[in-house]
């Protein structure tokens, strides 16, 4: 573990830079460029106030938004529901309809027994 740690001392230890490394370091760096003189604009000083109308044009336009959307939204659940009970009536139309001819039919079928001939009911008792 020492041999390490002299290692890095001696090789990080500091070094005396070559005669003349300082001047060609100075030669290699661009030439200095004279500071930048800023000047102040009145104008940006005195910035034009916003007037009421500018200032209240973004919360209007949101709340002209929202109650758009809103009234919106009333319109398709209104509709969809109004959908809805037109498919409702449509479909109890039809079972209506369905009940009526089955009911038709069960009288017709009934009439039948009903009205068979007495002789065939012999037949169908002593078929036994």
């Amino acid at each position: 573990m020492s041999d390490i740690e002299s290692e890095l001392r001696r090789a990080l230890r500091p070094v005396d830079p070559p005669p003349g490394f300082a001047e060609r370091v100075m030669r290699a760096l661009p030439p200095q460029r004279p500071p930048a003189t800023v000047t102040t604009l009145d104008v940006a000083r005195s910035a034009p106030r916003v007037n009421a109308w500018r200032r209240l044009t973004t919360p209007a336009a949101l709340a002209a938004s929202l109650v758009v959307a809103v009234l919106l939204g009333q319109q398709v659940a209104f509709e969809r529901a109004e959908r809805e009970q037109r498919a409702g009536l449509a479909a109890s139309r039809e079972l209506m309809q369905a009940l009526r001819v089955t009911s038709q039919k069960l009288d017709d079928a009934y009439r039948a027994v009903q009205s068979s001939p007495a002789g065939a009911q012999e037949d169908e008792e002593n078929r036994s």
